[in-house]
């Protein structure tokens, strides 16, 4: 089996990958603070901030393949922390150096973020435009990937739904909510095409598999307001939907500007394999299982 990096292992997406790919790899998954629960693993502790201990890691381990998925991913926290550039920018520069020297395939994840929400759908081709911090960061470290390592592979990532076990994500914060009776607040004009963290992580190991390269969108096949979302999330889950409150993206006060519409057009992707489900599909299943 081909030995496979996961950094940031303990994240949402890190979850999915860790449970739907280790059939197909040896994972060694590096995480940074929270040591994440995990059958059949390799976890290990790793600073990716510091160079020097990342780079005798790498030599040590011999890798295959680096799956790039570390980042702060908070916008508000980027808007906030000039420090947030070191992981989303330097360490993703470093990587992506390493494995074009080394030879090793590399797929790091950005954002649909990198879009500012005034012309969608998007395609892969369509002008970058970042109106915030973190969309900024992760448009930078794409440039200086397909500069360094043409051969690497981008995934623009959407928002992505679940329940994995380590809790992360808006959805299970929004049933938490949802099931002690209190009211959530979902906005009826963003836009996204919301993808579940299974479908996300088939997406990435169909490019994987194919050995392609340069970008791809790994967005789902709906294009859908937070706000409708959440209707049909509390419907499949036997909710109170009336606890559901729509609100405006444009009358809340964020930090990090957000854009309105992000939804991307994943047919590249699909090409080599990728199959997201629909929102109805993947809740029927994810509630089965509640």
């Amino acid at each position: 089996m081909k030995k496979l990096l996961v950094t940031g292992i303990s994240g949402f997406l890190g979850w999915h990958i860790a449970y739907h790919l280790q059939s197909d790899f040896e994972i060694i998954g590096v995480y940074n603070k929270t040591k994440p629960e995990m059958k059949n693993i390799h976890l290990q502790q790793l600073d990716l901030t510091n160079q020097a201990a990342v780079s005798i890691f790498l030599e040590k381990n011999k890798f295959d393949a680096v799956l790039h998925l570390a980042a702060n991913s908070n916008p508000n926290d980027c808007q906030r922390d000039p420090l947030s550039g070191i992981i989303n920018v330097e360490v993703t520069k470093y990587l992506a150096q390493y494995c074009a020297v080394q030879n090793i395939a590399f797929l790091f994840t950005s954002t649909d973020l990198v879009f500012d929400g005034e012309n969608a759908p998007y395609s892969v081709s369509e002008s970058l435009n970042p109106i915030m911090v973190y969309g900024k960061q992760k448009l930078k470290a794409e440039q200086y990937v397909l500069k360094v390592f043409p051969e690497a592979i981008i995934a623009r990532m959407p928002l992505m739904y679940g329940l994995p076990k380590n809790g992360f994500g808006f959805m299970s914060a929004w049933l938490r909510d949802l099931q002690e009776g209190k009211n959530i607040y979902c906005f009826t004009d963003e836009y996204r095409t919301a993808t579940s963290g299974g479908d996300a992580a088939q997406g990435i190991f169909a490019l994987l598999k194919n050995e392609t390269s340069g970008v791809f969108h790994l967005g789902g096949p709906e294009r859908m307001s937070r706000f409708d979302f959440s209707t049909k999330m509390a419907l499949h889950f036997g909710l109170d939907e009336n606890l559901i409150i729509p609100s405006l993206q444009k009358d809340v006060k964020m930090l990090a500007k957000r854009p309105a519409d992000v939804s991307l057009v994943s047919n590249k992707a699909f090409t080599y394999g990728f199959s997201p489900k629909k929102l109805e599909d993947n809740l029927k299943k994810l509630s089965s299982s509640f």
